[in-house]
């Protein structure tokens, strides 16, 4: 008699460089919504990660509020990760140090240093777990290598991230995870020399380069995916494992679109108002603080 070997269903819904897209998230939540209910419906674990870079300087509310404003949002929206992209360091350490504890998923980042520590700076991380059932996955996160005045502004230094990942995977192997995630800022280029450089990375889900793939690429045994930016479209990957070998057996992907016909969540939407009334507070108490400041040099 022969038995039949158990499986375990996931579902990976990513997103990657939203960029102070407000009015996008809304969308984004009915997606989602749906999402989670199609996979509870086939029997499927599910994961929403984010690729960093959800914050945007040149957007209002991301700049008076340091990014909290977008990590308010990927919160309410059920965001379980995400790695830290080089707009959420653009206000310095101080300001990551309060956006990261304002969260309420873990920020990571396994390849920025302090200059006297083997440990992220600000609260961040380089890696956390997820279990499903007896499955142990393992996410991991890498900012980009290629912004120095991000490392200036955080007052950290890079360390390069194949050295990170050849230093973490096999601990993470160690530590007993049977699936492996990675979320890079990094772009396209390097997470291709990475697949290829590191062993054990069952999946990257990329952002930072903006590439747009319709479908993921393989390099050697790891699965890339990356959307474009903005939140145009929410991406799906679908990874059934064989629960006593612990391999991946099929996989399936969707990018999908998020458009104007996409209605936007009413609670979401709500919460954005909120959002947005309290960011004005914020600039208007920022302005005032400003003027008073320079009315004492002139006088």
């Amino acid at each position: 008699m022969f038995l039949r070997h158990q499986v375990t269903r996931l579902a990976l819904l990513h997103t990657n460089d939203l960029h102070g897209q407000f009015d996008q998230m809304p969308r984004l939540m009915t997606l989602i919504n749906r999402e989670r209910a199609l996979a509870t419906a086939e029997g499927r674990a599910l994961l929403l990660l984010d690729a960093g870079d959800s914050s945007e300087r040149k957007i209002w509310e991301s700049d008076v509020t340091q990014g909290r404003a977008n990590f308010a949002m990927l919160d309410a929206m059920g965001c379980q990760a995400t790695a830290l992209g080089n707009n959420e360091g653009r206000w310095g350490l101080e300001a990551l140090t309060k956006l990261v504890a304002s969260a309420h998923f873990p920020v990571l980042a396994a390849n920025l240093l302090p200059p006297d520590s083997d440990e992220p700076p600000a609260g961040l991380r380089t890696h956390t777990w997820f279990e499903i059932g007896d499955l142990k996955i393992a996410v991991v996160g890498l900012t980009s290598e290629d912004k120095p005045k991000l490392y200036e502004r955080l007052h950290c230094r890079p360390r390069p991230a194949i050295e990170a990942l050849r230093d973490l995977i096999p601990r993470l192997r160690h530590e007993g995870a049977h699936l492996i995630l990675l979320l890079s800022h990094l772009g396209i280029s390097s997470d291709r020399k990475l697949a290829a450089a590191v062993p054990g990375i069952h999946v990257i889900l990329g952002g930072h380069s903006h590439t747009f793939l319709e479908q993921p690429q393989r390099v050697r045994k790891t699965l890339i995916a990356q959307l474009g930016p903005n939140g145009d479209f929410l991406g799906r990957l679908d990874l059934t494992l064989d629960s006593a070998t612990r391999q991946i057996t099929s996989t399936s992907y969707a990018a999908i679109p998020c458009g104007p016909d996409v209605p936007p969540d009413p609670t979401l939407s709500g919460l954005l108002e909120l959002v947005r009334f309290e960011a004005e507070v914020l600039r208007k108490k920022t302005e005032a603080t400003r003027q008073t400041t320079n009315v004492k040099r002139q006088t």
